[in-house]
């Protein structure tokens, strides 16, 4: 007795072990597999990253390292554990008679080879799983980062569709392991059983020939059974190493992968570069596309100190250029030299701690403005901060905000205007006084007088910095030492801005079409006259806060738009409460709808039918054999042809018994893993379909319940989410439920197995099992106590998901910037500090679970010891007989080892259920503007006119209640049928968001949109949506072919319509230079290898090929060349006729042929009127055009005075 009391002890102190150091250790190492992962991901060159989309390498870090920490956890342990006992048991089995052990022992090879089998099966399907997954979460992330060009193309149901013909593979990949593991583990277990006949049988002949006795073969019997049992019961958990090491081969390819521009590597001078420049006969062509050659052997130098203009179509290779100072490639031949030494020599870290990049994507990160500021400056005061935002002309803008310094400027930069981040980009990189200037198309976002400063800032911060500038409007570039006009990956011509302009060739004909002439009074005016304060305007600052006002979808870069491509606010109201409660809520038990969980698994009824039917046998089948065990056991007690015979009837109840373990296995596991991923199917489906149908604001905020709260579970103000956390609840959340019905199928048969095992215990001797029913409470007790942690430690382990895969993808899409910037080591931080959070916590949690199941196996030992002690004193009495009392023992034994697993069933349980309701939230969520409701006017095509009216508008984001980004009050903007009507002013007055409102994105929260005096709210949505066509500044494609994105604006479109419309945006001939022509993939978000221009032009083409009847374009030209701008300016003309057109340009040559100009300020309209009535009233336009004509000097007078 004392004995298994110790035995008992150990076995808490043991299963505590085992649980806590094993769970915490695959905590642990998991944390630094994902760090790890995320570290080489950011340290791999560019073009390794523009083979794999930026969503598929989020999901990637998640989905498969579950899989790996599934496999390394406390399913490790079970198999080691099952191991070491089917090695003692063996040893034991062997010393009672090596003879009949051998023969039992015949069945070890064929396990193995089943359970080889089953691993290398699992392992291929997982990996072509997780490689779908991941491809899936790639899809994802760019619906979601773009999804206004989805709902604005009415393509819902394409993404949809997209998104699920790329699902159905991994279904499809699931049923064969759920085949596979449901028949190898019921051949396992039916080998198993069907090998206890030897025992029987030969063990009769043995001790009949007196070479055993009973006691030996019941000892050989017991060693072999238990041990093949610990045995089986390990290889139920092989599907986790299968499917691990599936997993893991890609995590650690990622990690174990070595970048081919390594960053530690070369040399680090002593001091700052000089800033020499020199390019000679280089040559280069993108790793995607080797072909194509982009840059033909250029040679050019820039001396220190000196401004180096490139100019020239889009795609001639400039950016290109800059692309390869930064060494974000390395160049084919030829060479580029910094202070005469070869640029693969230095270190590249340091090459890019000498040079500061604007682009023409301005890209900010999820934090404050003082932070993104000095984000590559960590040691800047405050002052320095300020003094660069003074420099590029945001310190002003930046005072104004709630916050000032210390306000968030959104994911993406999401919170600011074009131009406001353009500014923000400029100070940051102007803060660490670089050597080298790279401004690529810097000031492209800004309006005409923001760009005159800011242009005159640039200018003065050039001075005695090495500068090289790329820019479409040549007016900020005549100033400059060397002018170098590129065409097609060649220099044409080069020289200084009087230089070329007396040469008269291709300069010459770009600047000259670039020129505005004004009609008149332009020599009476000063060009830095202030305009007269409007009364209406400054009493309309109470309202609007000029600075917090947000260039709608205008201005924020092409990556931001990719990854964000909204704002944060929801749709509609202030508040609007929706039936559910928030995702951060845990549930349990109690809070599953059962009857609505049953109803989504009615279609695949058949597979979970016959899973329960296999529980039910696979139930049965421990107390079958303790009944049948105990039985057989009095064949051994007799003598002579009856021993043989009983051995031989036995043995035979064995292999019924093995055969029926076979198909209860194989309908069991198999079934229920089938029915599994068809839920798991059905469920993603589900999810992605609504997901998908939300309106704009959803993905603002990713607002998941009442309104009140923030998807990752944070408060209303609490930091936005990203887009990528969406991506993780599609990577995650199924995924978690996928086992929910094996969960349920394995608690039916435990079940079955302890109604069965109590009652053959119940029937054989009631005394002995009721005293050993005092163990239940206890049993529940720790189970209990280990379910309650693991409920907490599903949250932690949710938050661990998302806020990772928001920095993951926030670092991955704007990869180019991170490396810019040398960021790779910020975000490694953030990313592990984020994996670090809740460590204390859920290791905390580990020990508590590890508590409970320590102590339920210590209790099952004691009732044991019980079971023994109380069973003797019953013999002893007369009231039970031994082969009773043995008949009791073992089912309740059987029945407590099959139970036994119930902590980690409950737990795995726990965790689905908090995933389904999570899901559910999903799915319910009941779209504020939805675009797939069939109600709403609709009209014949030739009955609708588009006249536009906008009256009367107020509008606020409702993340911001107490900002007015929209005022209007009494103004009017009426646009009659076939007219264009522009939209002119400064960044963030509020241009782009009331273009927003018309295809109903948002809805205002006072006064109408009106198309033919009906409001935009009454009309059928997606009947409305496809009368308008749109083009923003971003040019927002898909990563699927050239064709494909120019057909997103007509599904049926020809071949000869898409033809037609890529001649009209100028794009035709460059897309037949490429060696797929229209085949030609575009890439994925933030790294395609098109040009800004060339993708805008694909856009263009795309909006032109719908043929609307309403033309928005918002700054559709900006991205292109002089050149292509007057080709497609053009284009968009012709294809204004007979539409209505809003347009939106900072460039006012492109619109002073308008109808009507608007001209906006802080959200409210102070001028309207066309261009020659707004020139002769000499007031807000008159300036303008005049800021936009005036000279660089005339703008250096402006900063001064600044």
């Amino acid at each position: 007795m004392l004995y298994l009391g110790l035995v008992a002890l150990l076995s808490f102190v043991s299963s505590f072990l085992m649980d806590s150091m094993l769970t915490v250790s695959a905590f642990r190492q998991i944390t630094r597999i994902r760090s790890l992962t995320f570290k080489s991901i950011v340290k791999q060159e560019i073009s390794w990253h523009e083979e794999t989309s930026p969503g598929e390498l989020a999901s990637r870090i998640i989905s498969d390292t579950i899989l790996i920490e599934q496999g390394i956890s406390l399913r490790l342990g079970m198999v080691l554990q099952s191991f070491v006992t089917f090695i003692a048991c063996f040893i034991l089995a062997y010393d009672n008679g090596w003879k009949l052990a051998l023969a039992m022992s015949s069945i070890i090879p064929v396990l193995l080879i089943l359970m080889g089998i089953l691993v290398v099966i699992l392992k291929k399907y997982t990996k072509k799983t997780q490689d779908a997954y991941a491809e899936l979460g790639g899809i994802a992330q760019e619906a979601f980062s773009q999804i206004r060009t989805i709902v604005s193309f009415g393509t819902e149901q394409k993404e949809i569709d997209r998104y699920v013909n790329k699902l159905g593979p991994t279904r499809k990949y699931g049923i064969i392991k759920g085949h596979t593991l449901g028949s190898v583990l019921g051949l396992t277990f039916g080998v198993i059983y069907a090998s206890y006949s030897i025992a029987f049988i030969y063990g009769t002949h043995l001790i009949q020939d007196g070479e055993l006795t009973y006691g030996d073969v019941l000892g050989v019997f017991m060693g072999i059974m238990m041990g093949a049992m610990m045995l089986s019961t390990g290889s139920a958990f092989m599907n986790s190493f299968g499917e691990a090491t599936g997993a893991a081969t890609k995590i650690f390819a990622i990690i174990e992968r070595e970048p081919l521009i390594k960053v530690e590597d070369g040399l680090i001078p002593d001091k700052p570069t000089e800033g020499l420049i020199e390019f000679q006969d280089v040559r280069f062509n993108y790793p995607s596309r080797p072909n194509v050659e982009v840059l033909k052997g250029i040679s050019f130098k820039c001396l220190p100190g000196q401004t180096v203009a490139l100019v020239g179509a889009s795609g001639s290779g400039k950016s290109t250029t800059v692309q390869l100072l930064e060494r974000f490639y390395n160049k084919k031949s030829g060479r580029i030299l910094l202070d005469g030494k070869d640029i693969e020599d230095y270190n590249v870290k340091w090459v890019r701690s000498q040079i500061g990049l604007v682009s023409q994507e301005p890209t900010l990160f999820d934090n404050t403005v003082a932070k993104n500021i000095a984000i590559n400056s960590p040691n800047a005061t405050q002052e320095q901060i300020e003094e660069a935002a003074k420099l590029a002309n945001a310190h002003e803008f930046i005072k104004k905000l709630s916050n000032g310094y210390e306000t968030s400027t959104g994911e993406r930069g999401l919170q600011m205007s074009g131009g406001q981040k353009q500014r923000i980009c400029i100070a940051r990189a102007l803060i660490n006084n670089p050597k080298i200037l790279l401004l690529d198309e810097a000031t492209s976002a800004l309006d005409n007088k923001s760009e005159k400063v800011v242009q005159a800032a640039l200018d003065s911060a050039s001075s005695g910095r090495t500068t090289l500038v790329i820019a479409h409007r040549l007016s900020t570039v005549k100033n400059a030492d060397l002018i170098i006009v590129m065409e097609k990956g060649i220099i044409i011509e080069s020289g200084t801005h009087e230089e070329l302009m007396k040469l008269g060739k291709y300069y010459y004909n770009l600047v000259k079409n670039q020129e505005i002439k004004i009609k008149e009074n332009q020599n009476e005016e000063d060009s830095d006259a202030e305009e007269a304060p409007d009364p209406d305007v400054v009493q309309q600052t109470q309202f609007v806060e000029p600075a917090t006002t947000r260039r709608e979808t205008t201005i924020l870069s092409r990556i931001a738009s990719s990854i964000s491509m909204s704002r944060r606010q929801t749709t509609g109201g202030v508040s609007d409460v929706s039936s559910h409660e928030y995702s951060g809520k845990t549930y349990g038990f109690s809070d599953m709808p059962w009857k609505r969980y049953i109803g989504i698994n009615k279609p695949f009824w058949l597979p979970n039918l016959l899973g329960f039917i296999g529980a039910l046998f696979n139930g049965a089948m421990q107390p079958a054999f303790a009944f049948i065990f105990s039985e057989a056991l009095n064949t051994f007690t007799k003598q002579g042809d009856e021993l043989i015979d009983g051995g031989l009837f036995w043995g035979l109840m064995f292999v019924v018994l093995g055969v029926c373990n076979f198909f209860s296995f194989y309908f069991n596991m198999g079934g229920f893993f089938i029915a599994g991923e068809h839920l798991s199917y059905e469920l993603r489906k589900r999810m992605y379909n609504n997901m998908i149908r939300q309106e704009v604001g959803f993905f603002d905020t990713n607002d998941i319940g009442d309104g009140t709260e923030k998807a990752g579970g944070q408060g209303p103000d609490a930091t936005t989410k990203s887009t990528g956390t969406l991506t993780a609840k599609l990577a995650t959340e199924a995924g978690l439920v996928n086992g929910l019905n094996t969960n349920i199928g394995q608690v039916f048969q435990q079940i079955v197995t302890v109604v069965g095992g109590f009652g053959i215990a119940f029937f054989n001797g009631w005394k002995l099992t009721l005293i050993l029913l005092i163990a239940v409470p206890f049993l529940f007790l720790g189970s209990a106590l280990s379910m309650r942690s693991m409920k907490h430690k599903s949250q932690d382990n949710r938050t661990i998901f998302e806020g990772s895969s928001k920095i993951a993808t926030e670092a991955i899409i704007s990869i180019k910037t991170v490396y810019s910037l040398n960021l790779s080591d910020y975000f490694i931080k953030l990313y592990d500090e984020k994996l670090e959070e809740p460590k204390a916590r859920m290791e905390r949690r580990s020990y508590i679970s590890a508590i409970g199941t320590g102590f339920s196996n210590a209790v099952s030992f004691l009732a044991f010891i019980i079971g023994y002690w109380v069973g003797a004193k019953f013999i002893e009495k007369g009231e039970i007989e031994f082969d009773h009392m043995f008949k009791v023992l073992m089912a309740i034994i059987l029945t407590a080892m099959a139970v036994g697993t119930s902590s980690s069933v409950v737990s795995e349980t726990q965790k689905a259920i908090e995933a389904f309701m999570h899901v559910i939230e999903i799915i319910d969520r009941k779209p504020r503007i939805d675009a797939s409701d069939p109600k709403g006017k609709t009209m014949e095509i030739n009955d609708f006119q588009a006249n536009l009216e906008f009256s009367d508008i107020r509008f606020r984001y409702p993340s911001r209640p107490k900002v007015t980004v929209l005022r209007m009050g009494d103004k009017k903007i009426t646009v009659p049928a076939g007219k264009i009507c522009a939209f002119v002013g400064a960044s963030g007055s509020g241009k782009s968001t009331i273009i927003g409102l018309l295809p109903r994105w948002y809805d205002a929260n006072h006064g109408s949109v009106k198309v033919d005096d009906i409001e935009n709210k009454d009309y059928n949505i997606k009947w409305l949506r496809e009368r308008i066509g749109i083009v923003n500044q971003e040019p927002c494609l898909f990563n699927i072919s050239i064709k494909e994105n120019i057909k997103y604006g007509k599904h049926d479109a020809t071949d000869e319509e898409i033809y037609e419309a890529a001649k009209k945006a100028n794009i035709h001939d460059f897309i037949m230079s490429l060696p797929e022509k229209y085949d030609t993939s575009v890439g994925g978000l933030g790294t395609s290898q098109m040009s800004g221009g060339q993708k805008q032009r694909v856009a263009i083409a795309r909006a032109m090929i719908r043929n609307p009847k309403i033309l928005l374009l918002d700054e559709a030209t900006s991205a292109l060349d002089a050149e292509s701008e007057l080709i497609v300016q053009k284009a968009l003309e012709d294809a204004s006729q007979g539409r209505t057109t809003i347009t939106i340009a900072h460039r006012l040559s492109t619109i002073k042929d308008a109808d009507i100009i608007c001209v906006f300020r802080e959200g409210r309209i102070i001028e309207m009127g066309n261009h020659d009535q707004l020139m002769e009233k000499k007031g807000e336009y008159y300036n303008m055009v005049l800021a936009g004509d005036g000279s660089i000097a005339k703008g250096n007078e402006i900063a001064k005075t600044t």
